[in-house]
């Protein structure tokens, strides 16, 4: 057996918790009576690493489908789509896609964007950083150059316009959190994920305010993302939404 073929097999069998594979168990130094049982040592340790790993970054998914669901789904994703890194961190970004052509949880469509949304917060934590624009920094560009300065969004920052609630279903599960009864899942929502600080944070931003940040992840220029933003949101106010995007942190010092 070649070692690629080796490293392959014991790879899917470590993974997918099925019966052991005889080949592998030959190669085990051990008597053997006790191969299967050193093998099934490796194999519940990789599981419950991994299954480690999705619950800590999808509690909120884990409370709404409940822990024995959870663990089941989570071992079937384990089983089709191992690491492709080796990094505990970096394991589950696959997972949302997963939920959403899962069949067993078919019935809760809006299960896989409360996904993105709780990986969008995992990826934010280890984002790159870049050092944040500042009032008096937006305030020494020239007058005549603010219509084309093209701003961008911080690496950290992801903005999704989902068909569901999504934010307030995660709210719905945070500590002093609405009642999930109360949500109306009819309604859509943008969300906007981003750290500061080093903390990260989240809020459900407005339809102007939502199209601007868009334009700006487009690098388009001042302006003209100003004039999606107005078209969006009749009422929309450039100076009030930068002050506060600029508070936040959202939008890094141009490079």
């Amino acid at each position: 057996m070649r070692l690629a073929e080796l490293q392959a097999r014991m790879r899917q069998t470590l993974l997918d918790g099925g019966s052991p594979d005889p080949e592998l168990l030959a190669l085990i130094a051990d008597p053997p009576l006790q191969r299967e049982r050193r093998l099934a040592v490796y194999r519940n340790n990789v599981r419950h690493a991994l299954l480690s790993a999705l619950d800590t970054a999808f509690p909120v998914v884990r409370e709404l489908i409940g822990t024995d669901c959870f663990t089941t789904a989570a071992l079937v994703f384990i089983a089709q789509r191992p690491p492709r890194a080796p990094a505990l961190f970096a394991y589950g970004g696959e997972l949302p896609d997963f939920l959403a052509d899962f069949a067993p949880l078919a019935e809760l469509p809006w299960l896989a964007d409360v996904a993105r949304l709780e990986w969008a917060r995992n990826d934010a934590l280890f984002a790159a950083d870049r050092e944040p624009l500042s009032p008096n920094q937006l305030a020494t560009v020239p007058v005549a150059e603010l219509p084309g300065l093209r701003l961008e969004l911080h690496p950290s920052a992801w903005l999704h316009k989902s068909p569901w609630p999504i934010h307030a279903i995660w709210d719905a599960h945070q500590p002093g959190g609405g009642a999930l009864e109360a949500v109306d899942l009819a309604r859509a929502e943008a969300v906007l994920v981003w750290r500061q600080g080093g903390a990260v944070r989240q809020r459900s931003p407005g339809p102007g305010e939502s199209a601007l940040l868009a334009a700006f992840a487009l690098e388009c220029p001042l302006a003209e993302a100003a004039e999606t933003a107005a078209a969006r949101d009749p009422n929309f106010d450039l100076s009030a939404v930068l002050a506060r995007l600029l508070a936040d942190g959202v939008l890094p010092r141009p490079t």
